[in-house]
């Protein structure tokens, strides 16, 4: 069924990301780019704007004319999709593909992982979230509830303890350390005004104003780059692998399942789990742009 299309598409469009791979009907890989995040929060319009233009540079990429979209069978896994008013509204408002088959990028992330075999993934990016497919078909999702009630161990998740804690240090609450020094800085250029000399209150409420959970998902990478020297940053880190830990133990209570921890920020965190926890985590066998493509093989050998 393949050859109906001039080339599969693969989307994984994440809070942070998209990621776009095109492929040939042989499997062989075309061409692939990176894009603007996504996520169904910020609607279907930028959602759908976002994977359009990744994909006309996946194409630019590999020095191929894109063709008309009736000639592209594309999957898409895309942050949201689970809302059902959001997933109502990118679905009404997709382009005329050829073949187009939709799902959460949590979704995506399993078939990837796993080949469409029964498994369990933790993807942790911007947001955090847990999927399990068992034997008998039956899946189980953990989080995923979103920012900033749930996405626990997430990107923003660390973001927003990190600037709760600079809070902390500028009203004198905690002492400055490595973390909250970074943080401010970070505020101070990432903000929506940028001038040098102002109070650090002043600063951190300027960025708070305009910040959303990509911005607060950035402030990750200072968690991650002080928890070596400030056991502000270590103690986030060591509270987020708690907060995996038990997604794991709740997805897969009898430790039976091969568990794979996907997105950006699972490596980083690795280091804090638990030796038990450790020894369970198997290499993802794919990401979530091939179990997009996945999705759309299935979808076509069923057409």
């Amino acid at each position: 069924m393949d050859q109906a299309y001039d080339y599969l598409i693969g989307v994984d469009g994440g809070g942070t990301k998209t990621l776009v791979r095109v492929v040939r009907a042989d499997g062989s890989l075309l061409g692939e780019a990176v894009g603007a995040g996504a996520a169904l929060r910020n609607g279907a319009a930028a959602a759908w704007d976002a994977i359009l233009t990744t994909l006309q540079r996946a194409f630019a990429n590999a020095g191929v004319a894109m063709p008309p979209l009736s000639k592209l069978a594309a999957g898409v896994g895309v942050a949201g999709f689970n809302v059902a008013q959001w997933a109502a509204d990118f679905r009404e408002k997709a382009p005329a593909f050829g073949m187009l088959e939709l799902a959460t990028d949590a979704t995506t992330t399993l078939l990837g992982a796993h080949q469409g075999k029964t498994g369990a993934i933790i993807a942790v990016g911007t947001g955090t979230i847990g999927v399990a497919l068992y034997a008998d078909g039956s899946e189980r999702v953990v989080d995923g509830w979103g920012f900033p009630s749930g996405d626990d161990a997430s990107g923003a998740w660390m973001g927003l303890r990190a600037i709760n804690h600079v809070q902390h240090v500028v009203d004198g609450r905690a002492p400055h350390g490595a973390l909250s020094a970074a943080t401010v800085a970070f505020c101070e250029t990432d903000g929506a005004t940028n001038t040098p000399g102002r109070a650090e209150r002043d600063v951190v409420l300027d960025w708070l104003s305009q910040a959303d959970q990509a911005a607060f998902a950035r402030l990750a990478r200072l968690v991650i780059a002080h928890a070596g020297d400030d056991p502000a940053a270590r103690n986030i880190l060591t509270q987020a692998a708690a907060e995996l830990e038990l997604m794991a133990d709740t997805l897969d209570p009898d430790k039976q399942l091969r568990l794979a921890l996907c997105g950006g920020l699972a490596g980083a965190l690795q280091a804090y789990f638990s030796a038990a926890l450790q020894q369970r985590i198997t290499p993802a066998l794919a990401d979530s742009a091939d179990g997009a493509l996945l999705l759309v093989r299935k979808s076509l050998l069923l057409s």
